[in-house]
C-alpha cells in the first residue's frame, strides 16, 4: 500500500514539471528588441502584458505596439518580424519541425505596417507561410517584405523573393505572383491590383515609417492624389479624416496609364446671316 501511494506521490511530481515544460515548448518566438510600450495580449485575451526582451511569444498571442514604440520578434525558424509603431499583430498559428522540414504559419495583422524576413525555404507544394489581413492573404516563398494596412486595402512591398497574393475572399477570382522590386495593393472585395515597380523612395519611406509609424488611424494605400483625378495612384497616402490625428507623410505618387478618351467634338459655329445684298448685318 504504502508503495502505491509512493509511486502515485512521484507521479504528481513529475507532472507538476511537466507543466512548465510543456508551457515553454509552446514558445514559437522571442522578443529581441523593444523599443517604447509593447504589450502582449496572451491567448488574444487581456489583460495587456508588458513585454520585455527575451520574453517568449506563443500561438494565439496577439502583439501591439503604441505611439512612439517598436518591437521585434525571432522565431524559432529563424524567421524575423518588426512591428512599426501604432501596429497590432497575431499568430494564429506557428509550428514548425526542422527534423520533419515541416512548418505552418498563419500571422493576422489587424492594423499598422509590419516588416517581415522568411530565411528559411521549406520545399512544399502550398506556402507554409501565410500572412492574413482584412482584403489579402499573401503566401510565403523566402522572402524580405513589408505589409502595409489602409482602411480598406493592404499594400504588399517586396524588396526581394517571391510572393502569392489574392483576396481574403474566395468568391473573387485571381491572384498575383509579386517578384522581387516590385509591389502591389489588394482592395477590399478586389484581386490583387497589377504591380509596379517599388522605387527607392517607396523603399525609403516604408524604413522611415518603421520607426515614426502610421500615427492614429494607420494609412490609405492608392488613394488618388489631391488634384489628379484618377491619372495618379499614391501607394501610400494619409486620408485627410478630421478624426484621426495622422502624420502628414507621403511619397511620390506613380503615374499610371492614362485611359484614352476620345477628343471632345466642338459644335459648329452658327451660320452668319446676311442681307439682302449679301452683306452680313
Amino acid at each position: 500500500m504504502q508503495k502505491k501511494i509512493w509511486f502515485a506521490l512521484i507521479v504528481l511530481v513529475v507532472m507538476s514539471f511537466a507543466i512548465p515544460l510543456t508551457a515553454y515548448a509552446s514558445v514559437v518566438g522571442r522578443f529581441t528588441l523593444i523599443k517604447g510600450q509593447v504589450t502582449v495580449l496572451k491567448g488574444g485575451k487581456l489583460p495587456a502584458i508588458a513585454a520585455k526582451v527575451q520574453d517568449g511569444v506563443e500561438t494565439g498571442d496577439v502583439i501591439r505596439t503604441k505611439s512612439g514604440a517598436k518591437a521585434q520578434l525571432s522565431m524559432v525558424d529563424a524567421s524575423v518580424i518588426t512591428l512599426a509603431p501604432e501596429s497590432r499583430l497575431a499568430i494564429a498559428d506557428y509550428q514548425y519541425n526542422p527534423a520533419q522540414g515541416e512548418r505552418r504559419a498563419v500571422l493576422r495583422l489587424f492594423r499598422g505596417l509590419v516588416h517581415t524576413v522568411v530565411n528559411r525555404i521549406i520545399k512544399t507544394e502550398e506556402p507554409d507561410f501565410l500572412m492574413e489581413t482584412h482584403t489579402a492573404t499573401i503566401g510565403v516563398r523566402g522572402t524580405d517584405w513589408y505589409t502595409l494596412l489602409g482602411p480598406n486595402s493592404t499594400g504588399v512591398y517586396l524588396p526581394r523573393g517571391i510572393l502569392g497574393l489574392s483576396s481574403n475572399l474566395p468568391t473573387v477570382p485571381g491572384s498575383l505572383r509579386l517578384k522581387s522590386g516590385q509591389f502591389s495593393q489588394i482592395l477590399q472585395g478586389l484581386p490583387p491590383s497589377m504591380p509596379q515597380a517599388l522605387t527607392p523612395e517607396i523603399l525609403k519611406m516604408l524604413e522611415k515609417l518603421m520607426d515614426t509609424g502610421l500615427s492614429e488611424g494607420g494609412l490609405g494605400v492608392g488613394s488618388p492624389a489631391p488634384g489628379t483625378g484618377s491619372q495618379y495612384k499614391t501607394p501610400l497616402t494619409l486620408p485627410g479624416s478630421p478624426d484621426q490625428k495622422l502624420l502628414q507623410q507621403t511619397i511620390p505618387p506613380v503615374l499610371a496609364p492614362q485611359l484614352h478618351t476620345p477628343a471632345p467634338v466642338q459644335p459648329a459655329p452658327p451660320p452668319v446671316q446676311t442681307g439682302p445684298h449679301g452683306s452680313p448685318h
